[in-house]
Formats: C-alpha cells, sequence, structure tokens
C-alpha cells in the first residue's frame, strides 16, 4: 500500500514537473511562435495544448485576446437634419478619419483615432462652426480637407498601425 502511495506521489510530481516546464517553455516564444503553435494545435484539434497557448495569450493580452478590456474604438458623425447631399456623410467622414489620422501621426501615438477629437471638435478646428451649422454647400470644403495629403497620410498611418500591433 505504502509502494502504491509512493508511485503515485511520483507520479504527481513528474506531472508538475512537466507542466512547470511547458509554462516556462511557452513563456519563451514569441508573439507570433505562440500564435503559431496555437493554430497548429486547433488543427490537430489538441483541446490541451490548445488550452494553454490560449491561456499564454490571454495572459500576455495578444492575438484574439489583445485589447479586450478597452472600449471599442469608434466615431460617432451626427449631421444635421437639413442635409440632403447623399455623398456628404461619406466625404465628412473621410476628412475626419484623414485628419484624425494625421494628428496620431504627429503624436506617434496608438490610442483610438477618436479619443479626445469628436466630430463637432473636428469641424470646429478645420472649419470654424460647429458641426450642427454644416449645410450642403461644405461638402467641397470637407473634400479640400479629405483630399489634402491623404495617401501619403495614409500609407503612414498605415506603417504606424503596424508599429502598434507589433507592440
Amino acid at each position: 500500500m505504502v509502494r502504491a502511495s509512493y508511485r503515485v506521489a511520483v507520479v504527481i510530481a513528474l506531472v508538475c514537473i512537466a507542466n512547470v516546464a511547458a509554462a516556462d517553455d511557452l513563456a519563451s516564444f514569441s508573439n507570433a511562435q505562440l500564435a503559431e503553435r496555437t493554430r497548429e494545435a486547433v488543427v490537430a484539434q489538441d483541446a490541451e495544448a490548445a488550452l494553454d497557448l490560449l491561456t499564454e495569450m490571454q495572459r500576455r493580452g495578444t492575438g484574439i485576446f489583445a485589447a479586450a478590456d478597452r472600449p471599442a474604438c469608434e466615431e460617432v458623425i451626427d449631421l444635421p437634419d437639413g442635409i440632403t447631399d447623399w455623398k456628404f456623410r461619406a466625404v465628412a467622414r473621410q476628412a475626419y478619419f484623414r485628419v484624425a489620422m494625421s494628428r496620431r501621426l504627429e503624436e506617434g501615438s496608438c490610442a483610438c483615432l477618436f479619443e479626445g477629437f469628436t466630430f463637432d471638435a473636428f469641424i470646429k478646428t478645420e472649419m470654424g462652426k460647429s458641426a450642427s451649422e454644416l449645410t450642403d454647400a461644405d461638402r467641397p470644403a470637407l473634400e479640400r480637407i479629405r483630399n489634402e495629403d491623404r495617401r501619403a497620410t495614409e500609407a503612414r498611418f498605415r506603417d504606424l498601425e503596424q508599429s502598434c500591433r507589433a507592440k
């Protein structure tokens, strides 16, 4: 009986040591390696390995767990009821995005584009009036804002986004 208890204790100790070694091994993986191994475990339907890998991803806040604790980054564009130009909303949104991207590029910030920069603040800064005062006649001005260094801004912002994801 004592001998059987001894064997059970040895097996439990070996399992614990293996789990600690596996955890240390997971900690040595880069985020990319961790994601690749997780994909492999899911494809192989290795539930135990997938759970361990996903737990490590959650601990690091990477992959599907990245930014899970942050609120969604969404723009809110409230246009006055008098806007009848069907292209106005798209042009206003694109101009707002372009200016917001430029601001984040100047700051070198990975924060949400719209954090601390409302649509109304954008209109006040760029056009000198509130968003509620916009009319159909303002579309050409918004198009000019949208088009100002648009391609270069978008390219530089893509680079910033990639560097933010790598962090």
